[in-house]
């Protein structure tokens, strides 16, 4: 018997997700109170144009996270056979790759720059130029984390988060104190950011090494699953990203500042549940790879997803007073009191997605980006032409997220099918 809990505890999938998911935790502790300080030490409108400017680095970020599941895919299989020289020569394909998007997207925004502060009402702009360093570094940061995961070396992968998260707080904490409100906020973000890159670097300093062989990756197969991963990944960051932009540009400060405070309660259910995909996508790589059993595994994953949402979401339909309260304290927010159960509904439905499209990529089921984008964009088109009040929003996610869920389970039988 003891053995038999020995074996259950070194489980890939066990082991892994307990560093990352206490890790997580720890790291959004760190990331909940930075949000808590500044929604309550920032007016309610300053908070939502805060939440904004983070919504919208994520979007550029997006190509970064979206290359992931690709970079996983190939360098999981090297590290998995040991091969270092391909290792290091992928390393380096890809890095350039990350700096030509880099140039592009900065150059891109740094064009629109006041078109952008125009559509989101955003009236410093020196907030939106700190932005640009803030993706820079997030871009060229997304490609380490991605060879962290393919290295299953998940206790760096929260060393890396907790660098990140713990002095963005205690900057954050300075800078506003210091009086300099929102672009405070956000310069603890670029400092942050800088940090946790320089500290990612330190595991995977092996790819620096001479010895280098550039690997040669056929362009077909490379464009057959690395477009679809990346379409995946894009519509799925959309799903909680597209709804928060078009608030702030289609509701005024205060209301946008309500549904940022929404939205980050909301996401507590994600941000424990999310992890799991990060655990579960290499992992599988590796078994499909090897041609072992990973049904269990994906299994396995539903069920670490699915039982803290529910948990979650049950505690915010019997105790939304307290839960707002307790995480924001202004009592302005309890006017999203009767929103909260709805919309962790919402995210319970996205974690399942999100889980379920990630396993599907890892055995190279690339197709699951049709449905995934196709909800995405029904998402914001459905948005733009229905905005009236947060409930008509919540309740547009929420119908798609559930026919998005129903999809996939049905094309279930069909992706595993011998």
């Amino acid at each position: 018997m003891k053995e038999k809990v020995k074996k259950i505890i070194k489980h890939p999938l066990i082991y892994g997700s307990a560093i990352v998911v206490l890790g997580s935790l720890l790291s959004n502790f760190f990331n909940f109170l930075y949000n808590l300080f500044m929604s309550r030490n920032l007016t309610v409108a300053d908070y939502g144009t805060l939440a904004s400017i983070m919504s919208l680095i994520g979007l550029p970020v997006l190509l970064s996270s979206a290359a992931t599941p690709l970079i996983i895919k190939f360098a999981g299989g090297y590290f998995a056979t040991n091969n270092m020289p391909l290792l290091r020569g992928f390393y380096q394909k890809i890095q350039k790759f990350y700096l030509y998007i880099c140039v592009i997207v900065v150059a891109l925004f740094l064009l629109f720059i006041t078109q952008v502060s125009q559509f989101f009402h955003i009236a410093d702009i020196n907030i939106l130029y700190i932005s640009v360093f803030i993706i820079i570094l997030a871009l060229v940061g997304g490609l380490n984390g991605a060879f962290l995961q393919a290295k299953l070396a998940f206790g760096f992968q929260v060393v890396v988060n907790l660098v990140n998260t713990i002095a963005k707080l205690l900057l954050g904490v300075i800078f506003v104190f210091a009086g300099y409100g929102v672009p405070g906020a956000t310069l603890s973000i670029l400092i942050s950011c800088l940090l946790s890159y320089i500290v990612g670097l330190i595991p995977l300093r092996f790819v620096f090494d001479k010895n280098i062989i550039s690997p040669k990756i056929e362009t077909k197969s490379l464009f057959a699953y690395g477009i679809p991963s990346a379409l995946t990944s894009f519509g799925l960051t959309s799903f909680i990203s597209a709804d928060m932009l078009l608030v702030k540009h289609f509701f005024d400060p205060v209301q946008a500042g309500l549904y940022a405070g929404l939205s980050l309660i909301a996401r507590v259910i994600f941000y424990i549940s999310g992890p799991i995909a990060a655990v579960m996508f290499p992992i599988i790589v590796q078994k499909h790879s090897k041609n072992e059993n990973f049904v269990n595994t994906f299994k396995l994953s539903l069920l670490f997803v699915l039982a803290p949402s529910i948990i979650l979401t049950t505690i915010y339909y019997f105790f939304p007073d307290f839960i707002i309260l307790f995480f924001l304290k202004k009592r302005e927010y309890l006017a999203i009191k009767p929103l909260l159960w709805l919309f962790g509904v919402y995210i319970c439905l996205y974690g399942l997605t999100s889980i379920i499209a990630t396993f599907y990529l890892s055995i190279k089921k690339t197709k699951v980006y049709i449905p995934i984008l196709i909800g995405a964009f029904a998402q914001v088109v459905l948005i733009i032409f229905y905005h009236q009040s947060f409930l008509q929003i919540i309740t547009i996610s929420l119908v798609i997220m559930f026919l998005l869920v129903i999809t996939l389970l049905l094309y279930y039988p069909y992706a595993t099918k011998k």
